[in-house]
């Protein structure tokens, strides 16, 4: 299901792969949303196709925290 865009912009920084306070410019802020198990994993998918170095190491370090049970490329799920 998609997330609205007032939805979006209501999550706390905890819930979201880079916050608005995040140095991340342009349509970076704000975006990979974690605020359910599936848009985790949506997320891990997303950017790993991500031409950026640090783009998927940063969201999966957030879905570790978050969801400790979704495997990942440097972690296994408990």
């Amino acid at each position: 299901m998609a997330i609205s865009n007032r939805r979006r912009q209501s999550l706390p920084a905890s819930k979201v792969g880079y916050p608005k306070s995040s140095r991340v410019g342009g349509k970076g802020r704000n975006s990979y949303p974690l605020d359910t198990k599936k848009r985790a994993q949506s997320a891990l998918r997303l950017s790993g196709k991500s031409n950026t170095a640090g783009s998927y190491r940063t969201i999966e370090r957030k879905v570790n925290r978050l969801y400790p049970s979704i495997t990942t490329r440097h972690h296994k799920g408990k």
